[in-house]
């Protein structure tokens, strides 16, 4: 029986797979083919839903954050990378506006929020925190010894907050997961059992406006900063649908790498699918992302973006939590992106390239 439906999944973020999702271009691609195009969310099964971060159902692609891909490849996962993004995202240590706290030199001897999902086995938000408390050390304005790290224990899963529908373009993630994500921490906050988080991205949008939390301690990590931090977004494949069917992945990136032209071309309505997929009311938006954001729905495998993946496995593997460690170059296979671009008409090349 010949391959029927391909899977797909992502991160709540603003991505060239939202728009190529809720345009529809995946769908009509493999039509011809009689190829079903499904999210995660079609399926009422939890453990379906959970490849979302173990990469465990055949046929399938992720796009969004680097936790999940880099521990289930640690695990023996069937995956490989294939593609990053960067956007700009605000990055850095909140506080309340009565705390006191208004810059790094007042954070010395205060208690920061280490998230702890007790109940889930790909912790993405916890590393996170622990990666941007990582890069807070690396500014040299504190020292480990300067502040106390504070676990603030979760026992609710992060699947939880999925959803599940079969309307055209659904996500696992829609906006109550974006705002359920440090339900916990600002709980602390309030609760005065820690002084300031970590937040970043939609995030910060959303702790901002609820609580009037200030950015005390921004961290840059922007694609062109230079600074060695930032967030990527990693798109993934199955391993086995690469081996076997590398055309229908080389067919699927070409659409993605179709979204950044529409994107420029489109700008107020691509910041509108964004409000939606990160679940940001539209004035949000630019408040945790920047103005450029259209022309960063793109995909490439560009030295800065490979090291930036890098870094993070590295930073997964110091923290100790990479069960083993695995060979980095190998996990990544530009064939399919290079065959992508190779297929799309050379005036587009530059701009997939860059």
């Amino acid at each position: 029986m010949g391959l029927d439906t391909l899977w797909y999944t992502r991160c709540p973020a603003p991505t060239a797979a939202s728009i190529a999702i809720w345009q529809g271009w995946l769908e009509q691609e493999f039509a011809r083919d009689q190829i079903k195009v499904r999210s995660l969310a079609a399926s009422a099964d939890k453990q379906v839903q959970l490849s979302h971060y173990r990469h465990s159902q055949p046929n399938s692609f992720r796009f969004g954050g680097y936790v999940p891909p880099l521990i289930s490849r640690a695990r023996g996962a069937d995956l490989k990378v294939i593609g990053l993004s960067w956007h700009d995202r605000v990055h850095g240590f909140f506080a309340l506006p009565d705390s006191g706290i208004t810059n790094s030199a007042d954070l010395k001897g205060k208690r920061l929020a280490v998230p702890r999902r007790v109940n889930d086995d790909v912790d993405w938000w916890r590393a996170s925190v622990l990666g941007g408390i990582k890069a807070l050390f690396k500014l040299g304005l504190l020292s480990e010894n300067d502040v106390e790290l504070v676990d603030v224990v979760i026992e609710r899963e992060y699947i939880a907050d999925a959803r599940a529908g079969q309307a055209a373009g659904q996500s696992l993630w829609g906006a109550v997961s974006q705002f359920a994500v440090q339900r916990e921490e600002v709980a602390a906050l309030y609760r005065g059992t820690v002084d300031a988080i970590y937040s970043d991205g939609a995030l910060t949008a959303i702790l901002r406006a609820t609580t009037g939390a200030q950015l005390v301690v921004p961290l840059a990590g922007n694609e062109d900063a230079h600074s060695g931090f930032g967030t990527p977004c990693v798109l993934t494949v199955s391993s086995g649908l690469l081996d076997e069917r590398p055309d229908l992945v080389t067919r699927w990136i070409q659409r993605l790498l179709e979204a950044r032209s529409w994107a420029v071309a489109h700008e107020d309505l691509t910041h509108r699918m964004f409000s939606r997929e990160t679940g940001l009311p539209e004035d949000l938006l630019h408040s945790a992302y920047s103005p450029r954001l259209a022309a960063q729905a793109d995909v490439s495998l560009s030295p800065n973006r490979v090291a930036l993946l890098r870094s993070k496995y590295q930073h997964l593997l110091d923290m100790g939590l990479l069960e083993t460690a695995f060979d980095f170059d190998t996990f990544i296979d530009p064939a399919p992106l290079t065959a992508a671009i190779d297929a799309l008409k050379p005036s587009l090349a530059g701009v997939l390239l860059r």
